[in-house]
């Protein structure tokens, strides 16, 4: 199974890439919101989502893996293909979907082509319960280094409130638990007028 891929983008359309490894050229599915983040020439990681069905053998790229988690979440909802899980994260990103369900925000989901109110429901009533778990995890640093991130700050000093706070705005590209620190540094830094 691929986990991810790593090369350059070798072409580019409406709703996919194609990023070479090895020689070999990949045909990913993105959103749009990423693949706005791509352009040809340039290296790209995306973490991928593979699906398989009847007539199809489908890889689905996303630029954070936490994005990759939750379009997998979708797909646990009846009614909900790929095409449609992928057109929801051109609404909002991973984070922002998961808060929409906690929050039973139908209107969010409204917003996607081909979602009405009961779909929108049935998304919300389908995952709320999943949301909880997903949430325990923290997909905010995209590879489980959340906790390094709030130990790091909490050793200087900092609350979690103050932490929270500071990664509210955390860049989807800023992944990393040191480039994380360093952004949260600098964020508790001016709310502290240092």
């Amino acid at each position: 199974m691929i986990g991810s891929l790593r090369g350059p983008v070798t072409n580019k359309g409406d709703g996919w890439v194609e990023i070479e490894t090895m020689g070999i050229g990949w045909f990913v599915f993105l959103s749009r919101r990423d693949l706005g983040k791509l352009a040809v020439g340039k290296e790209a990681k995306l973490f991928i989502a593979h699906y398989v069905a009847e007539n199809s053998s489908d890889l689905y790229g996303f630029l954070q893996a936490r994005d990759r988690e939750v379009f997998q979440l979708l797909l646990s909802v009846s009614g909900v293909g790929p095409r449609t899980a992928l057109e929801i994260f051109a609404v909002g990103n991973g984070e922002r979907i998961l808060r929409a369900i906690a929050e039973a925000d139908v209107a969010f989901f409204q917003q996607v082509k081909g979602i009405g109110r009961k779909g929108a429901q049935r998304i919300i009533v389908d995952l709320k319960t999943k949301v909880g778990e997903v949430k325990s995890l923290d997909l905010r640093t995209g590879q489980g280094g959340n906790e390094e991130v709030y130990q790091a700050l909490r050793n200087l000093g900092f609350q979690r409130a103050e932490i929270d706070q500071a990664l509210r705005d955390l860049p989807q590209e800023v992944t990393a638990t040191e480039e994380i620190v360093k952004f949260a540094l600098q964020k508790l830094g001016k709310s502290y007028g240092r």
